[in-house]
């Protein structure tokens, strides 16, 4: 036990950032979604300013012309890459306090 009374301590000494891998897991599970969503509407934006460029119309119901062809690959990159940068600035700040 620690001296407080508390949890008890680890035997590591400081050596690494508190926390398991479950607060790196939570926090990559929760950005993961809102990656996917905000990569794929910043990709439409991108198409629609493409499609402005080129003089293209937007076929009837969609917002730029070859939105699937950007939607898509933005999302994944939404998808993977806030959780990626979420995970190492959340592990970047425990050991900049550990």
């Amino acid at each position: 036990m620690s001296p407080d009374g508390g949890r008890p301590t680890s035997d590591a000494g400081g050596a690494g950032p508190k926390g398991g891998a479950w607060s790196y897991i939570g926090v990559g599970c929760l950005t993961a979604p809102i990656g996917f969503f905000g990569g794929g509407m910043i990709a439409v934006l991108l198409a629609k300013i493409v499609g402005v460029a080129q003089n293209c119309r937007a076929p009837e119901g969609l917002p730029a012309c070859h939105t699937f062809e950007f939607l898509y690959p933005g999302a994944l990159i939404g998808l993977i890459g806030l959780p990626v940068v979420s995970v190492y600035r959340l592990r970047a700040g425990r050991k900049k306090v550990g």
